[in-house]
């Protein structure tokens, strides 16, 4: 990351000396208010282990602030989501500056509390999967953090190239300055060789054709009492979309090891996730007015929170699983509004306790979720 700051510095007034043209200087800001909403119907088997009840609850209350405007031939933009329920919590809120470069080319610098640039599944929106929820391995990922981060799409490649590179606190949401003086570093690189990836990151054949490969990696020093953990990050995926099919393929690994005191400090242990999945956008359109399209899809995926250290009891936050998931979707406009019908079904990998007690339980369930966004 400090290899960036010299040169965005330095190349930041080559790309800002053009004079501004008449309609970029005359350019009115605007600020729109949105968000969504996303009310669900639970269904799930009954077992020993908790949160298990069946039920109406609401899975997300998101508004969102977006700002855009101009000063000179900069762009400056800013964006603000807030969590609602079931207490209010800030999500995110940063603001930036962008520029274009000639032959279709831009850089982007933001500051704030952001999204870090590891694992697609984190990238994504609640609002934009084919499915009601997220793999799991997102649960893996860093969550949004304050920093900064740098967006950088070359010249004369038509968007086929994107990096994201930033630094963060590595402290997660909400804390409003860094609890050490270590960092989170954390970088990815996409690549598109056909068709036009979606400017914003979607499941499902709703934006067009595409196939984009990606990886990600990041490198974060945590404090833990009188030494350190070191986390470092590793994710590829390959996603795209075509003719109706979409789907993608995600992999993603977080090494942990502690320095110090042998005696003391915490075995060294992997937490490692991956998920397949494959949605098809049925060729009908329905009503009303032929807009709506129904999509069907399926899902696999694996996670194993902690490899080192075993389970306690069924039900453990740790506890190594493998998911697989069928939905129907009905689109009536797009990602915008919508209806989702998941059915999930759960096998244990981590089969025993610590004891040797059976750990598999009865877990499947029944997800019905209604997303209506406001644009």
């Amino acid at each position: 990351m400090k290899r960036w700051i010299p040169w965005v510095i330095v190349m930041w007034p080559t790309f800002a000396h053009a004079e501004p043209s008449a309609e970029e200087e005359t350019a009115a800001s605007t600020v729109k208010l949105g968000g969504y909403f996303q009310p669900q119907f639970r269904l799930r088997e009954n077992s020993a282990a908790p949160n298990d009840e069946d039920g109406f609850r609401f899975a997300r209350v998101r508004p969102q602030i977006a700002a855009d405007s101009m000063a000179g031939n900069l762009e400056l933009h800013a964006f603000f989501e807030m969590e609602v329920q079931p207490q209010f919590s800030l999500f995110e809120a940063w603001g930036g500056v962008s520029r274009k470069l000639p032959d279709d080319g831009r850089i982007t610098v933001d500051v704030g509390q952001m999204r870090t640039p590891i694992s697609r599944q984190q990238l994504l929106s609640d609002a934009n999967l084919s499915f009601v929820d997220k793999a799991q391995l997102a649960s893996i990922a860093p969550d949004r953090d304050l920093g900064a981060r740098v967006t950088f799409l070359p010249p004369m490649l038509d968007g086929r190239v994107k990096l994201v590179a930033g630094s963060f606190n590595g402290d997660g949401r909400n804390q409003v300055q860094n609890t050490n003086e270590s960092f989170l570093h954390a970088a990815r690189l996409e690549l598109t060789p056909l068709g036009t990836a979606p400017t914003t990151i979607q499941e499902s054949n709703l934006a067009g054709s595409y196939l984009t490969l990606a990886a990600s990696g990041g490198y974060d020093k945590l404090t833990k009492g009188d030494h350190h953990e070191i986390e470092k990050f590793v994710g590829v995926d390959l996603t795209g979309a075509w003719m109706g099919l979409s789907g993608s393929i995600e992999l993603l690994r977080v090494y942990h090891h502690q320095d110090g005191d042998p005696a003391t400090r915490t075995p060294a242990f992997l937490q490692d996730g991956w998920v397949a999945q494959l949605a098809y956008l049925l060729p009908i359109e329905l009503p009303p007015y032929g807009h709506a399209r129904v999509e069907i899809g399926a899902r696999v995926e694996e996670i194993d929170r902690n490899d080192t250290f075993p389970i306690t009891v069924p039900g453990d936050p740790n506890q190594s699983v493998r998911e697989y998931t069928a939905v129907i979707s009905y689109y009536l406009r797009k990602h915008s509004l919508k209806v989702q019908l998941a059915a999930s079904h759960f096998v244990e990998l981590e089969d025993r306790t610590a004891t040797g007690e059976n750990a598999s339980y009865a877990n499947d369930q029944l997800l019905l979720q209604f997303t209506y966004r406001m644009e």
